[in-house]
């Protein structure tokens, strides 16, 4: 098979590593536009959390971006950040785990092969002087595309993504649940609607699209009993996140908010990335977040979005409603002979967390215990 020039010439690539998102703007959006991207990939979000998260934890961007030549298009970009651990420098995916799904951006035409991946990424971290790279969270493909950076010898990442094919009707929706389930969840509104006038609002926009991230930060608050949601970076970035593309939806009973979700649509696919309920037996019990998840799906059907995901991590709620389960992979890659030592031990903390995440009593004992710390 003919070989691109990417492949042929790789040290005739030009490659620049971008230390500030500005300098960065016009080619990723550029690539975003067209490669197979989550919008966990766009500018906004990359550089949002950068401003909130990635500023509190003193990271370096690295923005890495390969041409066939100076000036030329775009054909890849990576957007990481560089953090220290010890003497390590490590590069890492932007976004931290408020991404579900991490991945560069390429160009339908940059046919890249394992070994030109990783002689980009040698040139890229003798340019940052960055000892290894820890990639997790990979989906090995995306929108029916291989993600040239999972590359072979990757390890599972600790927890799996979910995700559904949305039905095109209504009919079909109904179709996906047993006549249990849905009996189930009809007599769980109506339990709410004897408390008082139920109301579901999809992609509230403006002030009250701002009020329901508001709900939703001080529900997160308190059911997990975490002040981060609160006040400080988590705050900040969602409240500022993207100028406001953050999508929101909401359950309220007699006008107040007893459930959100609050996710992306991009290029026809829904990613939810927060949610909260309220947390008071009368009103958990009858399980808000459920019956807003339903009506968020009919509500994706009637605007012909074709694709679901709740993200990464498991629980009850999303096995209820997706019937995929997304693998994902973790690259640890080393750059330096440093960088070579610290791989095993980092790639054996990664398959540690893994071998935890997979075990419900264990990962059960261990939320338990987090709570208990806050």
């Amino acid at each position: 098979m003919e070989l691109s020039r990417f492949e042929t010439a790789i040290d005739e690539i030009a490659l620049d590593v971008f230390t500030t998102f500005e300098e960065a703007r016009d080619d990723w959006e550029a690539l975003f536009a067209d490669a197979p991207a989550s919008a966990y990939q766009s500018f906004g979000f990359a550089r949002d959390w950068f401003e909130t998260f990635g500023r509190a934890r003193r990271l370096e961007p690295m923005i890495v971006v390969a041409r066939h030549a100076a000036g030329a298009r775009p054909l890849a970009l990576l957007g990481l950040g560089v953090s220290r651990l010890g003497p390590l420098r490590i590069a890492q995916f932007l976004g931290g785990k408020e991404s579900n799904f991490n991945l560069g951006l390429f160009a339908t035409d940059a046919r890249l092969d394992a070994a030109a991946i990783r002689a980009l990424l040698r040139r890229a971290a003798r340019a940052a002087d960055v000892d290894l790279y820890r990639l997790g969270n990979q989906p090995q493909a995306f929108e029916g595309v291989g993600n040239p950076l999972a590359l072979p010898g990757a390890a599972p990442s600790p927890s799996f993504a979910y995700g559904t094919t949305v039905p095109a009707t209504l009919s079909a929706l109904d179709a996906r649940f047993s006549s249990d389930a849905r009996k189930k969840l009809r007599k769980k509104q109506a339990r709410l609607e004897k408390m008082g006038a139920l109301v579901f609002e999809h992609r509230a926009e403006g002030a009250r699209g701002r009020e329901i991230l508001e709900v939703l930060l001080a529900q997160k608050a308190a059911r997990l009993q975490d002040a981060s949601f609160d006040n400080g970076a988590m705050r900040d970035f969602v409240l500022g996140l993207c100028g406001g593309a953050l999508e929101t939806h909401a359950l309220t009973l007699d006008g107040r908010i007893i459930a959100t979700y609050a996710g992306f649509t991009h290029r026809g696919r829904f990613s939810a990335m927060l949610n909260s309920f309220a947390t008071e037996d009368e009103i958990a019990r009858s399980s808000p977040g459920d019956l807003l998840l339903h009506s968020l799906l009919r509500d994706l059907v009637a605007r012909g979005v074709g694709r679901f995901d709740l993200g990464v991590g498991e629980a009850r709620y999303k096995n209820a409603v997706c019937d995929e389960t997304i693998a994902l992979v973790d690259s640890v890659i080393p750059a330096t002979p440093l960088g070579a030592l610290a791989t095993p031990i980092l790639a054996a903390l990664t398959r540690a967390k893994r071998a935890l995440k997979q075990n419900p009593r264990l990962f059960a004992s261990l939320t338990r215990l987090r709570r208990r710390v806050r």
